[in-house]
């Protein structure tokens, strides 16, 4: 059977500078009419867009309804596209992202995806923003489940209805960067490529049992032998 990679995006791709969680403050602020300064921290670290949103909406006392929810990600979605466009935009991809992706498209053998808590549309304009959308097939998205455990099932059954192949648990690969990507891959019985690239350095991401760990993905043909045969 083939294999499965399934890339988280922010702290494991790309860092957008912030751009992802301010937007969604510029949003807050529109659409609730509060201040940001007003509203604890975003918890952001291997959430879900829904699971933030739901936090959200209960601190402001608003009814997390579907009408609501989408007015309000359109709004998050206008002020996103306007950061990542801006010519102050300060974003980047991460160590080893870009020949990463490149080696495992040429040696083939993989089937690449998205494992990510970004809304699909969210998911779209960051990759675009570095151009790196065409990399991948499809996935899951944090608009199909607000708990990230929920998600491996939803990017397998997506990924086979794009490839027309079945995939394995076994053959199944998340690469994050936070201990929930971790916890996302052994909920399916999948392993996880743990990278220290995000909010949690490596060590840390240890402790939670991840398949492997590294500090970078700049190590390109030690990460494509074990993603590929290991």
């Amino acid at each position: 059977m083939p294999r499965l990679l399934l890339f988280d995006i922010d702290g494991t791709l790309l860092d957008t500078g912030g751009s992802g969680g301010a937007s969604l403050l510029d949003a807050a602020e529109e659409i609730f009419g509060v201040s940001r300064q007003e509203l604890p921290p975003l918890d952001l670290a291997g959430a879900t867009d829904g699971g933030v949103l739901r936090r959200l909406f209960g601190q402001v006392g608003r009814d997390f309804v579907p009408e609501a929810l989408q007015t309000y990600l359109t709004c998050y979605l206008g002020h996103l596209n306007r950061r990542l466009q801006h010519e102050s935009f300060a974003g980047k991809t991460l160590p080893g992202v870009g020949a990463l992706l490149a080696k495992l498209h040429e040696l083939g053998g993989a089937d690449i995806g998205l494992l990510t808590g970004n809304v699909r549309r969210g998911a779209e304009l960051k990759l675009a923003r570095f151009g790196l959308g065409s990399w991948f097939v499809d996935g899951a998205f944090g608009d199909d489940a607000e708990d990230r455990n929920l998600l491996g099932p939803v990017a397998m059954h997506r990924m086979s209805q794009a490839t027309g192949r079945q995939y394995a648990v076994e053959d199944v690969i998340v690469i994050g960067d936070t201990p929930k990507d971790i916890a996302c891959a052994h909920a399916i019985g999948a392993r996880c490529l743990a990278v220290g690239t995000g909010h949690f350095q490596a060590d840390v991401l240890r402790v939670h049992q991840p398949w492997q760990c590294f500090d970078h993905l700049l190590e390109t043909d030690r990460v494509c032998e074990l993603l590929l045969k290991a």
